[in-house]
């Protein structure tokens, strides 16, 4: 980079090429103004869209149906379907009518046979 600028400077030299006539920044902001046309500001109505006018009620609507939606689907996911297993098997009166509870899929995950659960509730 050094180079360059140096290849530059011995080339063209130190002096400043652009030149601007004497005066010119004196009068330069009066012919501006000249130069502008005298037009009167006009106001233009503008309409909000549906929307625009009505985005915070959209996005509260959102927001409740959500919690209500996240609600249902949360109650019917852990609340009811565990009591309806529990109704099930007292309605049966036997475990082993077709219901699979909870701790049966525990009790398959880890392996675990009626001999181990018994020994392990011992303590032996």
């Amino acid at each position: 980079m050094k180079n360059e600028e140096r290849y530059i400077r011995n080339k063209m030299g130190d002096a400043n090429p652009f030149r601007v006539p004497d005066g010119y920044f004196d009068s330069f902001p009066s012919r501006i103004m000249e130069q502008l046309s005298e037009r009167e500001a006009v106001e233009i109505p503008m309409r909000r869209s549906f929307v625009s006018r009505f985005r915070g009620i959209m996005y509260a609507a959102a927001c409740i149906l959500l919690a209500v939606f996240g609600t249902v689907v949360y109650i019917n996911e852990s609340g009811l379907r565990s009591e309806e297993n529990a109704y099930d098997v007292v309605a049966s009166g036997s475990t082993g009518s077709g219901s699979y509870t909870y701790e049966e899929e525990f009790a398959d995950y880890v392996m675990m046979d009626n001999t181990d659960i018994y020994a392990y509730l011992s303590g032996e």
